[in-house]
């Protein structure tokens, strides 16, 4: 029996609760949009504005949520690859708005193209990364007016899995560009019937939508691309101190984004999210990996997928550790378990994020890619039949048996979980091995992803005509 969505940090009652005040607070207290093309939408649609604040019923927050699909599918270059989002299946995707990049010796430098390009085929090699593309770091020596572009050539380049677009495309002629990219690389008018990425759109806590957030949710459901809705209320420093109001917060501002995707484009997938995170008074930070964290973001999940019956996406498998070390894996692992056995569908973060959110690893994402593996399997539970039960080759032993030369042993050991990077050889053969640190492993596995890897993965017309028309889009500048 798969155990996801097995955890409940929120009864039915209290889920109902949450729920009522979320629409309280958007009937009474209202949302603020930045955009004026916006306020002109709610408008059109009867929504009740003064000035750019919206107050919506929860006759038509309800009416919206029936319209989301319960699941969708995000297609990849490679179609073997696409990625079912919904039901009981956990999909991975980048890190995303780190600034820096730590290299094996502990250090860190500002990212550049070409710690993009290298996250991109480490991404492509693990198996348990299902989407590449996005932005896990920002590269700062591309100009700002093409980074957005030539980050998506590269993901085009160097995946052939689903590519998120990036998330710097704070401009309505940037988002454009990017769509003329992915119309280069599936064909013209493809987008139309497909779903081939989303667009993060983060609220600024308490309450309000910018132009940025408010032209994302326009253009990508006009462009039948679904929309990532990532309200990211800080407890105690954006959001009251509680971590209940704080979930209802997040919770408010996210149906405020899905009112207005579904009422751009009837049907359009919206994902639910949340990057919820506790305000650390003592240091005056906000902490990614504390328990606190993990509670909110669990009862964000519940809501997403048992009460709304929709993808839910959260911000998980975070660390505050500065390095590989100890606390990164026991922080990554809390986050990411928690999350996984609350029923989340998408997550953000999971692979190579250090120093809550600062910082990518090469390293953690191979690493990374492992402990996925193993909460994966965990989730799909115990298998429960006659077979399972082994009963013949119970009964037929004797005391003080083994079964290492049984039939079943010989037929099927190979069926159960093994590591990729976790060493569980002897300590004899492991001090034969040079002692190595599970780190040493790790780089050692990255650096032949690098060697490996093929200089492009996209068509050569593709390619082409992709960078042909970034060097256009240059010259105009």
């Amino acid at each position: 029996m798969n155990v996801m969505g097995q955890l409940r940090v929120l009864s039915d009652d209290q889920m109902q609760i949450v729920h009522d005040k979320a629409c309280e607070l958007l009937w009474e207290k209202g949302i603020t949009f930045e955009a004026d093309s916006t306020i002109e939408i709610l408008k059109k649609h009867g929504v009740k504005v003064e000035d750019h604040t919206a107050y919506f019923t929860k006759d038509l927050v309800e009416k919206c949520l029936e319209q989301v699909p319960k699941e969708f599918t995000v297609e990849a270059p490679n179609h073997a690859r696409d990625v079912k989002i919904g039901g009981n299946g956990i999909a991975i995707h980048p890190a995303g708005g780190e600034v820096f990049m730590a290299d094996y010796n502990g250090n860190r430098h500002k990212a550049t193209r070409q710690d993009f390009i290298d996250l991109q085929k480490v991404y492509q090699a693990c198996e348990n990364v299902d989407i590449a593309g996005y932005q896990p770091i920002s590269p700062m020596d591309i100009p700002e007016r093409t980074k957005g572009l030539y980050m998506t050539l590269d993901s085009f380049k160097y995946s052939d899995k689903p590519i998120l677009a990036a998330m710097e495309l704070e401009t309505i002629e940037k988002k454009k560009e990017v769509f003329d990219l992915y119309d280069i690389a599936f064909g013209k008018g493809y987008l139309d019937e497909h779903y081939v990425t989303w667009h993060c759109v983060c609220p600024n806590s308490p309450f309000f939508f910018s132009n940025f957030c408010c032209e994302g949710i326009e253009m990508f459901a006009s462009h039948n691309q679904p929309v990532l809705l990532v309200s990211a209320p800080m407890s105690g420093i954006s959001a009251p101190v509680y971590l209940l109001s704080t979930i209802i917060l997040a919770l408010t501002e996210s149906l405020a984004g899905l009112v207005l995707a579904q009422l751009i484009k009837p049907g359009i997938p919206v994902i639910m999210s949340a990057s919820l995170t506790y305000g650390y008074m003592r240091s005056a930070s906000w902490e990614c990996a504390s328990p606190d964290t993990a509670l909110m973001l669990a009862a964000i999940v519940q809501m997403d997928r048992q009460f709304y019956g929709l993808p839910a996406r959260a911000q998980c498998g975070v660390t505050s550790s500065k390095c590989v070390d100890f606390q990164a894996g026991m922080e990554t692992m809390q986050s990411f378990l928690w999350c996984a056995a609350a029923g989340v569908n998408i997550t953000s973060q999971t692979v190579g994020a250090l120093a809550d959110l600062l910082t990518c690893s090469l390293e953690k994402v191979v690493l990374d890619d492992e402990l996925i593996s193993r909460v994966r399997y965990m989730m799909n539970g115990l298998k429960f039949d006659e077979e399972q039960m082994c009963w013949d080759d119970l009964m037929a032993a004797k005391p003080l048996d083994n079964f290492l030369l049984s039939e079943s042993t010989m037929m099927h050991f190979r069926e159960f979980w093994a590591p990729t990077i976790s060493d569980w050889t002897s300590v004899d053969e492991w001090e034969n091995a040079g002692k190595k640190h599970i780190d040493e492993i790790a780089h050692a596995r990255v650096q032949k992803i690098l060697a490996d890897a093929p200089d492009s993965l996209l068509d050569p017309e593709a390619e082409k005509e992709m960078l042909g028309y970034i060097k256009h889009v240059e010259s105009t500048l």
